[in-house]
């Protein structure tokens, strides 16, 4: 019967430690999701100033960031996003915003991935 209740308390523990994991991470990619949606509006609106200054942001907030996920997860895609930050910054810098929104495509593509992978879905288990 004893082991019976620990083996309960460790199921509960890793399934709570599972939904603390899946929500800080879908949570962090929404919220780097919608400053990308930020920037790729102003880069529209071209205030490219603004855009500039977003991605600074960005860059800085995920490199903060991606240190707690990289422990959490394993993926190349933080390696990429970490790339395509650094350069939608650099194709603001220089003016050119085409170049902008296909890295900011690429980061959006990445988070989604990132996200998507934490899922419990029959896919990521086996």
């Amino acid at each position: 019967m004893k082991r019976m209740i620990i083996a309960l308390i460790l199921l509960v523990a890793s399934v709570a430690a599972s939904a603390v994991e899946i929500h800080c991470v879908a949570d962090s990619a929404d919220s780097f999701l919608g400053k990308i949606e930020l920037s790729d509006s102003y880069v529209r609106r071209n205030e490219l100033d603004k855009a500039l200054r977003l991605c600074r942001e960005l860059d800085e907030s995920w490199d903060d960031i991606s240190q707690k996920i990289d422990v959490l997860l394993i993926h190349d895609y933080v390696d990429n996003i970490s790339v395509s930050f650094a350069q939608m910054r650099s194709h603001l810098e220089s003016g050119n915003a085409d170049m902008y929104f296909a890295e900011s495509a690429g980061a959006k593509k990445g988070l989604a991935s990132i996200k998507g992978s934490e899922y419990p879905n029959l896919e990521n288990i086996l």
